[in-house]
């Protein structure tokens, strides 16, 4: 659908793009101003239509200019078609109460299946919208079922897009869903499952099969898993669109059940599915849940202030005491209808939510991937080949619609973290590049994937530079740091360790220009904002952890004062580095000074003993040191290090075998190869 936009003669193609986000907003709010007059009616079906406008006008208006919504109206996302989608099928879902026109139903049927193919969560509205079936559907149900999926699937079988798109070897290619298994992978969203329900699957409701637990402390465990759904969706309802949408909400609920059981329980799953799916997410995740408060909001609205108040104003005009009595019927009319000050007040909201949000929802500033990001890619040398971590959709953008770098040939960092990295580089994508034969490798542990990264550098290191941006996740997971040397900026380049100059290069200067593109970005008006914080605060920690693990340990003690005194971080894990650093480059005492204010700020953090424990045997107090890390192991019995430094000082006091059962512990608890790697040398040392 925002392929038609790309035709727009004005613009870049990414403003083409966030404009179908903000037309399919202002639809949203239509459809939504729409349905609410519809509910309206389908309550008060012996009232006038025009009364239902303010109500209708104000539901429009809290979401309008919400922060979230606000926000997702400006950017490429799926947030803003999914809301419309929501708001049009029930839209099509009361007009075919209404009309007793099952044309509508179909049509709602065709749209929810369009509606799955830009977001799959719509597919809890599907016991909701069998509640409204089952209740309002009383004659031909098998037949019109039978038609209704027959429409669902016509706007489902979009779906098929993704199988035809990804033969064609895109670079943005998630779930790669040419397969059955990647197609399936993509459609049940696998990506992000461990956080669908999470909730619900946290500590506190497991083993409770278990004969040991009570059916009652079961369901108080529920209970409060429920609240804390109900707590969260108020609590975000109140911030975003307001303290009176919640009061609404509670309201028009209460009418929706008084006036129609079934479609009450139609929202009720709505937003109880919604609200518990997305309850660790919130804020766009919860605009089904909005788009419900909002027309509850309405509904409440009018039944309070407008329909109590046309019935006041008949009353007076209809009664015969008024007609002999006119002074009597000017002092029994109030001389201020509150219920309309009421209705001004309220309306007050939106112009206040306009202030509030404007600069937070700007997003004029948001230049990161135009700005320091395209002098990086600018900076890469030519025909070289680019792993993208952090920068990889700005990269792509730039790479495959702006065409900016195309003698570059990029490789997404997170494709070669996959459980089976050959099945996103294939010829048919990377026909320039010499990939390494999956015969010839294993994928069944880290140590597969290891060693296919180290065969696909190998390979393509004599007939291209090989470069990637800073990117502590993937160093976590792959011992590469002492493969790749600081570059320029954020850039670092492929250097075997067999290789005479894998470290020719002066490492502060990487550093050094990526501060000064910093500072270049700062004077960018209004480029201080979430977006390029979040950004900024995944580089600067990645340069840091880039020198410690490769032992530069003035470089990250620069890295580390800029996270201090820019970026504000401070807390437990800023001091834990530091102190860890001036040990290991053998500066005890100003260690000492450093873990002073660390045990007073945290004094009961295993963090803190760990690094109590490693400050005492840089001393020379070997015992010490082992009842401080003992004490670490007690407080945090599945980390790691804390076993693998408590088997070291064992070691060092010539108790072995105390050293070889803390490193066995330490093995349990082994959560990537680095770790792995860095627990054999320790052995063998």
């Amino acid at each position: 659908m925002a392929k038609a936009f790309s035709f727009l003669p004005l613009g870049s193609l990414a403003l083409k793009v966030n404009l179908f986000s903000a037309l399919f907003a202002c639809l949203t709010l239509v459809i939504l101003f729409w349905t609410a007059i519809r509910l309206l009616c389908l309550f008060y079906p012996n009232e006038e239509g025009a009364g239902f406008v303010p109500a209708a006008f104000l539901s429009a208006g809290l979401l309008a200019f919400a922060l979230p919504f606000w926000n997702h109206s400006l950017v490429a996302e799926v947030y803003t078609l999914n809301s419309f989608f929501i708001c049009l099928v029930i839209l099509l879902l009361l007009l075919w109460r209404q009309k007793e026109d099952i044309r509508f139903l179909y049509a709602g049927a065709l749209v929810y299946g369009l509606s799955s193919g830009n977001h799959a969560t719509v597919a809890f509205l599907l016991p909701a919208i069998l509640v409204l079936f089952l209740c309002w559907c009383r004659q031909d149900r098998a037949r019109h079922l039978f038609i209704a999926s027959v429409f669902f699937l016509i706007g489902f079988s979009v779906y098929a897009y993704l199988p035809l798109r990804s033969l064609a070897e895109p670079s943005m290619d998630f779930g790669n869903p040419e397969t059955l298994k990647g197609f399936l992978y993509q459609i049940t969203d696998r990506k992000d499952a461990d956080t669908h329900f999470s909730h619900f699957r946290e500590s506190g409701l497991t083993g409770e099969n278990s004969p040991s637990i009570s059916i009652w402390a079961i369901l108080m465990a529920w209970a409060a898993k429920v609240w804390r759904v109900a707590h969260n969706l108020v609590l975000d309802v109140a911030t975003y669109l307001s303290p009176a949408a919640v009061l609404g909400a509670f309201a028009g609920a209460w009418v929706c059940w008084r006036k129609n059981r079934p479609l009450f329980f139609f929202t009720l799953i709505v937003v109880a599915v919604n609200a518990s799916f997305f309850v660790n997410w919130m804020r766009e995740s919860f605009f089904p849940s909005y788009i419900v408060v909002c027309l509850f909001t309405a509904v409440a609205v009018y039944a309070v202030l407008f329909r109590r108040a046309e019935n006041d104003e008949n009353s007076l005009k209809g009664a015969p005491e008024d007609l002999e009595n006119p002074v009597a019927s000017v002092q029994a009319k109030p001389a201020i209808d509150w219920r309309r000050l009421v209705y001004v007040g309220l309306l007050c909201v939106i112009p206040w939510n306009i202030l509030a949000n404007y600069h937070q929802a700007d997003r004029s500033g948001s230049y990161f991937g135009e700005s320091l990001l395209k002098r990086t890619f600018l900076s890469l040398e030519d025909n070289s080949l680019f792993i993208t971590g952090m920068s990889w959709f700005n990269f792509y953008y730039h790479h495959d619609v702006m065409r900016l770098r195309d003698d570059v040939t990029g490789i997404k960092a997170w494709d070669l973290l996959d459980p089976e990295p050959p099945s996103y580089l294939t010829t048919r994508r990377y026909p320039d590049l010499n990939l390494p034969d999956p015969s010839h490798h294993q994928f069944d542990s880290r140590l597969g994937t290891y060693a296919y990264v180290q065969d696909l550098l190998q390979r393509n290191h004599g007939t291209r530079p090989i470069l990637m941006d800073q990117n502590v996740t993937f160093f976590e997971q792959l011992p590469l740091e002492n493969e790749f040397a600081p570059y320029r900026n954020l850039l670092l380049k492929y250097r075997p360790s067999s290789s005479e100059n894998n470290r020719e290069d002066a490492t502060g200067l990487a550093f050094a220009e990526f501060k000064e593109f910093l500072n270049d970005e700062l004077k960018i008006p209004g480029i201080f904002n979430t977006e390029w914080i979040l950004k900024v605060t995944f580089y600067i920690p990645s340069f840091a952890a880039y020198y410690h693990n490769t032992g530069r340990y003035q470089e990250e003690r620069d890295v580390l004062k800029l996270t201090y005194e820019f970026l504000g971080l401070r807390g437990l894990d800023w001091q834990f580095k530091q102190v860890d650093n001036l040990i290991l480059d053998g500066q005890v005492k100003q260690a000492r000074q450093h873990f002073n204010a660390m045990q007073n700020n945290f004094p009961d953090h295993y963090r803190t003993r760990l690094m109590a424990g490693l400050l005492l045997r840089a001393e020379g107090k070997l015992s010490d040191s082992i009842t401080s890390l003992e004490e670490a192991a007690k407080l945090a019995p599945e980390a790691f290090r804390p076993q693998l430094e408590l088997g070291r000082s064992y070691f060092s006091m010539g108790e072995r075998e105390k050293a070889s059962l803390a490193w066995e512990r330490a093995r349990e608890n082994v959560q990537s190869l680095p770790e792995l790697m860095r627990l054999r040398a320790q052995m063998t040392s």
